[in-house]
């Protein structure tokens, strides 16, 4: 009799808990302590990134799904063309260096330290290089023919491009040619079966993959393979599509998105997988329809779609990232947390996602002296602060908070789980500082009028520490601890400056994207996350600190100028803020990213 030990050389494992690796894939046990027969199976899926830092399509793109690059581009409709370039480390968006030249429908390969950018449309026809070494950009040797909306490949050393637009080509301006790079030299390479533009391409110098496109004529879906030397047609997509994403090789690849034709939709969210034979439909479809977007990833398990245009947009910000493995990726998020009984601005908080506290700020009636503490899931009424005050500062947890400056500027309170008790004042009265730590290692620092002085609490005093801050600023950002502490934004004037503590003295950081004030989050020196402010309209855009560089993270629903959250209790990755100008009592909790194994229970149907 056939059985699965027959089959597999092993008998069905008896297991009281899940396995927690992948190693397990495609193999069944029964869990004995549900009662059922389980199995890991592999997942094809595409999640939501962080946004870009600004919307693009018909950009460049190079790079793996968690180092990648997106540079060039512009907004469609229209002539505009740009030379910024955006850096993704699998969690956001940061600044990178300019291009020399602003173009659109450029194609780019390589790595995040090691592109190649070549091509592209400004107006005119560009056969210019450019190589990117994870900071700036330099130029490279000239392309033989000058070409937009090529096919891509290979890396900084050993590049690859075929087919394009160029309108001297005859008889619609399609190029059938196809140009390899050395690191400093372009040559002509093989020929390809059909001339075409605006396809999705990927692979390297010797294993390259090129499908759909324009042809002169129409769109198409005819897929061709290159080896280095000779272009073979191979298997056509099941889709004709053209502007459509692509990642792999000639061996394994994936084409997203696109632009379809015949009476279909004018942007896809089809995703196609090839094995090296022949294209079949994924059940993975992009969330948002587009086209133009940037591709990366150079493998078919794992891509990155960024920017493009959609139904809704003509420059998105939207990023994407496809995995196809045994983990479920869940991406970071805010959701609505409960509302707080008080709507209150220019408030304070402390404590974690599931332990917060809120104290004090303005109200609609005039200032208040309110607490709230949060269970992760509702507000609750507590014993009011021995005075109303706003534009304080708060830290520690929800059982040791402190309340600090504001109005009266000097006057410290501690929070027992219960009520609050005065203690020792501040040297230096201030309003709208920042501040962060424990209730026995506490350091505020910065605010208004002119502040620099840095001071520290140790439970009951506060010394001032002959290290002041480098810059007066109002309204910053801050996080962390006694002897780690991020100082960051603030204004009027608004600055995205950033400030690292090391309990001794401070020492510049990298800067932020937006510049902003009254932002609020929490974490640590080395991975914080900042959202919401004023720039001078309310802003709902969020950014992550990994201790060197701010980068992107997915957006507030609404914006929270100046109200409550852990500021160093709770941890970047569990997150909340609540209350905020304008005048709300919303919560809102961000969780980080998160992985886990596809855990199937077999059943019979």
């Amino acid at each position: 009799m056939t059985n699965y030990k027959n089959i597999f050389g092993k008998p069905v494992k008896f297991l009281a808990t899940d396995p927690d690796n992948t190693e397990a894939e495609g193999q069944i046990w029964y869990n004995s302590t549900a009662g059922t027969f389980k199995s890991i199976v592999a997942l094809e899926a595409w999640s939501s990134g962080a946004p870009l830092i600004l919307g693009r399509t018909q950009s460049g793109a190079a790079g793996t799904q968690t180092a990648s690059i997106l540079f060039g581009g512009g907004e469609s409709p229209g002539p505009t063309t740009e030379v910024q370039t955006q850096e993704y480390n699998g969690s956001g968006w940061s600044n990178g260096g300019n291009m020399a030249t602003a173009r659109r429908l450029l194609m780019g390969t390589g790595t995040l330290t090691a592109g190649l950018g070549f091509g592209g449309y400004g107006p005119g026809y560009f056969n210019n290089t450019e190589e990117y070494d994870g900071t700036s950009w330099t130029a490279g040797g000239n392309l033989g023919t000058a070409r937009y909306g090529s096919g891509r490949g290979g890396t900084q050393t050993t590049g690859l491009a075929f087919g394009g637009l160029n309108p001297g080509a005859p008889p619609g301006g399609n190029l059938d040619s196809a140009e390899e790079y050395d690191g400093s030299t372009w040559t002509a390479g093989g020929t390809m079966n059909t001339a075409r533009r605006n396809f999705g391409s990927d692979g390297s110098q010797t294993a390259a993959l090129g499908f759909g496109g324009n042809d002169d004529t129409a769109t198409t879906n005819v897929t061709e393979s290159y080896n280095g030397s000779t272009f073979t047609t191979e298997n056509s997509m099941n889709t004709v599509k053209q502007t459509n994403g692509g990642s792999g090789s000639s061996a394994s690849a994936l084409s997203f998105g696109g632009f379809g034709s015949g009476g279909g939709p004018d942007h896809l969210t089809e995703t196609e997988n090839y094995d090296g034979t022949s294209w079949t439909i994924s059940p993975a479809t992009l969330a948002v329809a587009t086209r133009n977007m940037g591709a990366s990833g150079s493998s078919s398990t794992s891509a990155l779609s960024a920017g493009g245009t959609t139904p809704a947009s003509n420059n998105t910000t939207a990023t994407e990232e496809y995995n196809n493995s045994v983990n479920v990726i869940t991406p970071g998020a805010w959701a609505s947390g409960g509302n707080m009984g008080t709507t209150r601005f220019q408030a304070a908080g402390a404590g974690s996602q599931t332990a917060g506290l809120a104290f004090g700020g303005e109200t609609s009636g005039g200032d208040t002296a309110n607490t709230e503490e949060y269970d992760g899931s509702s507000w609750s009424e507590q014993n009011n602060l021995p005075a109303v005050t706003k534009d304080h500062v708060g830290f520690g947890t929800q059982t040791a908070g402190v309340s600090c400056s504001g109005a009266p500027n000097t006057v410290t309170y501690k929070y027992d789980g219960s009520s609050w008790t005065s203690s020792g004042s501040l040297n230096t009265g201030r309003t709208n500082a920042a501040g962060c730590g424990s209730q026995t290692a506490g350091v505020i620092f910065g605010g208004f009028p002119g502040v620099t002085a840095t001071e520290e609490f140790n439970g009951s005093t506060w010394t001032t520490n002959p290290n002041a801050m480098p810059e007066s600023k109002q309204n910053r950002f801050g996080t962390g601890t006694q002897t780690a502490a991020l100082a960051a934004y603030g204004g009027p004037p608004f600055t995205n400056t950033t400030f690292e503590y090391d309990g001794s003295s401070w020492t510049s950081g990298g800067a932020g994207i937006t510049p902003r004030a009254d932002a609020r989050g929490g974490g640590t020196q080395t991975d914080a996350i900042a959202g919401g402010g004023y720039n001078p309209g309310y802003l709902t855009s969020v950014e992550g600190y990994d201790g060197t560089a701010w980068s992107t993270r997915p957006s507030l629903s609404q914006s929270h100028t100046g109200g409550c959250s852990g500021q160093g209790a709770a941890p970047a990755s569990a997150n909340w803020i609540s209350g905020g100008n304008p005048a709300t009592n919303a919560t809102e909790e961000f969780t980080g990213e998160t992985t886990a194994l596809n855990l199937k229970t077999l059943t019979t149907s």
